[in-house]
Order: structure tokens, then C-alpha cells, then sequence
């Protein structure tokens, strides 16, 4: 057996296979987490996420192929490895600002923005995951040569050998970045991370292949990334207002903004308001939040005992009726727990008698529903980030366990969203909720981007209304304001195609992009 296929020689050929596999499956992660602030994590954005890693390792294979045939081998894999370092350390320090400036282009009007930005992002994540794609034909061309004749007969075994290197280091990179990686560094850590170990073992690998200028510059470029790891990274100014704190949760880009007299929260692409605060102390009551102030008045009780708000956010909501209704007990879910924690820090709801659970709706709900069926009064659904709606909270399936929550004249609000006229998932919303509830209303808010509906079991004309309510001198005058200056629930309407969406056939990224498409 020659050097080449010496177990220590083969070794070397392995370690590679595993580091590019590993990158890969670290990139196309990490790239999931980076683009979901400003496309989302519908099912979408990840196949077309997933079609562009695959269709750069293609492409990258072939690349491998043909530059094997040119020879050097060993030297074109310290080069694409040093390449694909360097990619990845730019990734996160460019990607988010030429998202979010094509993003504001587009809802600007300019069309071309969104063609502009898939070019871009496609191209900035093929680049590295095409030269990482590269490498296999490279290291097996290299790895065969380096045995000699002796692999002539054997190119099968080293062939799968590799390839089975390359699957675990898959393994590893995936787990790596989802379980570990992303959850405690972030994510710019974690592309600086596989940037650090592609560069770093390109110095290694060019020492032993005596590829001088290559080793120099991988010596550079680990230096680089580790210093552009430590160095300050401003994110791109938020176009809504002045920025007072920016930060990266599990599950969301976070910012707080001061506009207008309010304190606001806008998650991930910053486009609407997530929660807000008034400066000047007053109640936090406009457009949909004047609704769910309203909400009691839709039912059949004069006083609500039991609410249960599904997306808590920062807390504006549970703090209206927390203000509104003292007497009634309120619970709120929330599946990031740091954006319940600046809702408290920057618009200073301490929340006092509110549940705040951390969870995710879906299960808590189901749960609720088997442990305390038929115990709430209001139930409050504001965890739709248009246009990113998350199926499995807006099916039969859902909507059945809400109701089998509700108390007797109970009420379901629930804040969709829509673009102008564009009301694809309102309409389907509606029409789902219809098929559980005798009777779904609707109302749209001030401004283009939302309509409530409300669904109850009683009919309408059963409703206390505002009058009805036992509340306070200064609730009821609340409640009369904000009554006599939105518009009044009507009867929902939709086409009779609208689909009914339930866990198993919800084509609500279908839904959305018929509203983009439409807006273009």
C-alpha cells in the first residue's frame, strides 16, 4: 500500500470529505435562520432555500469534475475551501442589508426590487455551497492518485468511503448548527464558526500539499474572520423610527423603535407593529388593539372572567385588559420569551396578574382544551405575521379546539392580515373558521394591512354590546370611544373557491403569494 492509501494518508482524504459535507449542512442552516427575519420560514422559503443548495452543489460538482482534469488537485481544494471561508464570513455582514434595502424598495412600489433581491440572495448563497460542492470529485481524484495503482481496482470502496465521510459530516453540521451552534452563538457566529474551520484547515491541508501562497492566505483569512467575529456589527437602520435596541432571540430578530409618541416592537422585517407603549402613559388602545378592547362586547356575558391571549408579543394586549377589566384572569402565550422580556424592559409592562406562559400556541391550546374545556370567555389569536401565517394555527383542527375552550357565549377574536384589497387569507381564515363556528363577523381597522374577525356559537344580535358590559364609569367611556370611532363587525363573506384549510391540506404560502404576485 502506497503513502497515499496508508490509513494515515486516507485520513487526510476523510477529514476533508467531513469538513465539506459539515459546511454545507452549517450553511444551508445558518442561511434558513438569516433569511427567515425578512422572507420567513414558510415552506416557500425553504424549498426554494433547499432548491438552491442542491442546484450549487451541481453545478459545484461539475466545476470539481472539470477542474480535476486541469490536474493540481490537491491545490484547487485548498483554494475553493479558502473561498468558500471567506463567502461565508461575508454571508451575514452583507445578506441582511441587501435584503432589507430590496425589501423597502419593494413595498415602495418597485417591482423589480424582488426579482433583484432571489438574484442576489440566490447568488450569495451559491457561491460558497457551489465551491464546497466542488470538492468530492476534487478529493477523489486527488485521494485515487495519491494510491497509485493499487486503487484501480478499489475506486468503489474509496469512492464510498468518502461519501459516507461526507453524509456524516452532513450529520454533524446540521445537528451542529439547529441544536447547538445557532441556539448559542447566533447566527453570524455560526457562519463565522465554518468560516474559522475552512480556513484554518486550508492552512493545514497546504502545508502537507507544500501550496505556499494558499497557506499564506489561509493564515489571513482565519485571522480575518476572527477579527470580524469580535468586531461590532451595526444592523440596518430600521426605517420606522429611532432605533433604541436591537437583539436576536431563538426565534426572532427584535428591535425597539421610538416613533410618534410610542414606544414600539417590530420583529424580524419591521415591517408592522408588533407591540407598543404610549410615552405619555395612556392606554395603549389603536386600530387592532381597539378590537380586542372590544372583544367582551361580542359575547354574551356582561363581565369576562377568563381570557386567554394566543401571541402575547410584548404585552400590549395583556396590559389593555389587564387595565379594561381588572377582575378578569388573563393568560398569555408567548412562544419567544425575549420578546416578552423587552416588552417589559423598553415599554415597561410589568404585566402584574398576567399569566405569561411560554409556549407554543398550537399544543398549549390542544392542552387546554382536554384540561379546561368550556372555561374562557374571550380567546385573543394574534400570532400571524403577515404574510407569514402559520398553518397549523389557522385549521378546522385549530379552530375546533378554540371552541371546545370557550365558555358558553364565549368569543374568538382573531386578527388576520391582508394587503389593501388583497384578502386571499382573510377569506380563508373566515371560511375555516366557518366550518366551526355558526357564526364568523368581520371588520377591518384602520389602515390597509388587517381585518378582524370575531366567531362565536351565539348569534350577533345575542351580543351584549358595549352597553351591556358591567365595567367601570371610565372603561365604559373607553369602550364607547372606541366604538363609535371603528368600524362595526359584519357578517364575514368569501368566493366560494376559497379553500378550507386543515392540518393536513393548509396551501397558505399559496395564499400569500397570489397577494404578492398580484401587488407586482
Amino acid at each position: 500500500m502506497t503513502e497515499g492509501m496508508h490509513p494515515k494518508g486516507l485520513a487526510a482524504w476523510m477529514a476533508l470529505s467531513f469538513l465539506g459535507g459539515a459546511a454545507v449542512m452549517n450553511g444551508e442552516i445558518a442561511a434558513g435562520r438569516l433569511l427567515a427575519p425578512h422572507l420567513g420560514t414558510s415552506t416557500t422559503t425553504w424549498a426554494m432555500l433547499i432548491g438552491t443548495v442542491l442546484g450549487s452543489l451541481a453545478l459545484g460538482s461539475l466545476l470539481g469534475g472539470w477542474l480535476s482534469a486541469r490536474g493540481a488537485a490537491s491545490w484547487w481544494i485548498v483554494r475553493l475551501m479558502l473561498l468558500s471561508a471567506l463567502l461565508f464570513a461575508a454571508l451575514p455582514r452583507v445578506v441582511p442589508w441587501v435584503l432589507a434595502s430590496s425589501l423597502a424598495r419593494f413595498r415602495a412600489g418597485s417591482a423589480a426590487s424582488l426579482g433583484l433581491l432571489a438574484a442576489l440572495t440566490a447568488l450569495a448563497l451559491a457561491l460558497p455551497i457551489g465551491s464546497l460542492g466542488a470538492l468530492p470529485p476534487l478529493v477523489m481524484h486527488a485521494a485515487g492518485n495519491a494510491g497509485g495503482n493499487e486503487t484501480t481496482g478499489n475506486l468503489g470502496r474509496l469512492a464510498g468511503r468518502l461519501s459516507a465521510m461526507g453524509t456524516l459530516g452532513s450529520l454533524v453540521g446540521t445537528f451542529g448548527a439547529g441544536l447547538v451552534l445557532l441556539p448559542w452563538l447566533g447566527t453570524r457566529a455560526t457562519f463565522d464558526v465554518a468560516a474559522v474551520l475552512l480556513a484554518g484547515s486550508a492552512v493545514v491541508f497546504g502545508v502537507r500539499v507544500r501550496a505556499r501562497r494558499e497557506t499564506i492566505v489561509g493564515v489571513l483569512a482565519s485571522l480575518l474572520t476572527v477579527a470580524l467575529a469580535f468586531a461590532p456589527l451595526s444592523p440596518p437602520k430600521p426605517a420606522h423610527g429611532r432605533l433604541l435596541w436591537a437583539g436576536e432571540s431563538l426565534h426572532n430578530h427584535i428591535v425597539v423603535v421610538e416613533r410618534g409618541g410610542e414606544r414600539q416592537i417590530r420583529v424580524n422585517d419591521g415591517f408592522a407593529v408588533q407591540s407598543f407603549a404610549r410615552l405619555d402613559g395612556e392606554l395603549p388602545v389603536r386600530d387592532v388593539w381597539a378590537y380586542y378592547a372590544m372583544a367582551p362586547s361580542y359575547g354574551t356575558r356582561p363581565s369576562p372572567e377568563r381570557v386567554l391571549l394566543l401571541g402575547l408579543g410584548g404585552g400590549t394586549s395583556a396590559e389593555v385588559f389587564r387595565r379594561l377589566y381588572p377582575a378578569a384572569s388573563v393568560v398569555g402565550v408567548e412562544l419567544d420569551a425575549a420578546v416578552v422580556e423587552a416588552g417589559r424592559k423598553w415599554l415597561g409592562f410589568e404585566l402584574p396578574g398576567v399569566e405569561v406562559v411560554i409556549d407554543d400556541a398550537r399544543p398549549f391550546l390542544e392542552a387546554e382544551a382536554q384540561r379546561a374545556p368550556g372555561q374562557k370567555d374571550v380567546i385573543v389569536l394574534d400570532a400571524f405575521q403577515f404574510p407569514y401565517v402559520p398553518f397549523q394555527l389557522a385549521t378546522t383542527e385549530f379552530f375546533a379546539a378554540a371552541r371546545r375552550c370557550l365558555a358558553p357565549g364565549g368569543v374568538l377574536l382573531v386578527n388576520a392580515g391582508r394587503h389593501g384589497e388583497e384578502r386571499g387569507v382573510v377569506h380563508a381564515l373566515a371560511r375555516t373558521m366557518a366550518q366551526v363556528f355558526p357564526h364568523v363577523q368581520a371588520a377591518d381597522p384602520p389602515g390597509r394591512s388587517n381585518t378582524i374577525l370575531v366567531a362565536t356559537v351565539h348569534a350577533p344580535a345575542e351580543a351584549v354590546g358595549v352597553a351591556g358590559l358591567s365595567v367601570s364609569a371610565r372603561t365604559a367611556t373607553v369602550l364607547r370611544d372606541l366604538a363609535g370611532r371603528h368600524a362595526a363587525m359584519q357578517p364575514a363573506s368569501f368566493p366560494a373557491s376559497t379553500p378550507v384549510l386543515t392540518d393536513d391540506h393548509a396551501p397558505v404560502e399559496w395564499l400569500t403569494d397570489r397577494i404578492i404576485w398580484r401587488a407586482l
